[in-house]
């Protein structure tokens, strides 16, 4: 008995090793809302591309939840869509304010948006019941939280980006004129400024440093499981691709006004789960 729960030990740590080893290594599928189109554009690793889902209006802010359901934000219309893995779509919440941009969610698995037009930032229950989070500024855009729980939002046009604790008393952060936003596994902020083409910097202290520049209008942002980090171009039509010393390549063109960008990343405490099974079942043999 003993040797044979050894051998099950090492099956398990063994099985483990390989799915987590796999799912590190596994290459994020890139989701894009394209605001000429009204759809949103999944890419594969090298850059193919497919529609997901179509027929929105404007979509602008992306982001999923951890059940693998990806929510939209229709700039016109003031509604938040939810499409599931299938890119079937629901209405998530509705009546909303116009010009939403924004999303993001919160450890608990609260939604947040902004709009550009309008000083509150939103928070959505699961159900989709509406709260006020906090009343901001307006020329509110891009949303991102860091590992502490704090929401970062960028206010593009107003030239700042404010912090708020998760009470949503608000703080500010740093001086940008940005739109996307986005947090490296180092807890980097890192912001497309729209009007300079540049890609910022910040610290944890806000301390600022340029990351890229020379892009035109950078607008989404986001980082793959990789480390890598993708930057839309709406003027471009184009996605690049950024290593961690800020050496840049084209990952995708010819999209249709390109706005906000997602990675659909493995959850590790899936694959840590599907690991235990395994080992589970191979004990009861």
């Amino acid at each position: 008995m003993k040797t044979h729960y050894k051998i099950n030990t090492v099956l398990l740590a063994v099985t483990v090793l390989v799915l987590l080893t796999s799912g590190l290594a596994h290459a994020d599928n890139i989701y894009v809302s394209c605001y000429g189109s009204g759809t949103i554009v999944k890419l594969d690793s090298s850059g193919n591309k497919s529609d997901f889902a179509s027929g929105l209006n404007h979509p602008e802010g992306l982001v999923f939840d951890k059940s693998g359901n990806l929510y939209v934000a229709n700039w016109s219309g003031g509604t938040i869509v939810k499409i599931n893995s299938s890119g079937t779509k629901s209405t998530f919440a509705s009546g909303l304010p116009a010009y939403l941009e924004g999303l993001a969610f919160d450890k608990n698995g609260n939604l947040y948006s902004t709009s550009y037009e309008d000083p509150t930032i939103n928070k959505f229950d699961s159900s989709g019941n509406k709260s006020d989070f906090a009343i901001g500024l307006m020329d509110q855009e891009g949303l991102a939280f860091d590992s502490s729980g704090n929401l970062y939002v960028a206010g593009w046009g107003a030239g700042w980006i404010m912090k708020y604790d998760s009470s949503g008393n608000g703080d500010f952060f740093g001086y940008n004129d940005a739109v996307g936003l986005a947090f490296d596994r180092s807890g980097n902020l890192y912001a497309a400024n729209y009007g300079n083409g540049n890609i910022e910097k910040f610290d944890s202290s806000g301390n600022e440093s340029t990351f890229a520049s020379g892009l035109d209008h950078p607008y989404g942002l986001a980082f793959d499981s990789s480390g890598y980090l993708y930057v839309t171009s709406g003027f471009s039509g184009t996605i690049m691709k950024f290593d961690s010393k800020g050496n840049s390549s084209v990952f995708a063109s010819g999209l249709n006004v390109p706005a906000y960008i997602t990675t659909e990343i493995p959850e590790p405490c899936t694959l840590l789960l599907l690991g235990l099974g395994a080992a589970v079942i191979t004990k009861k043999r």
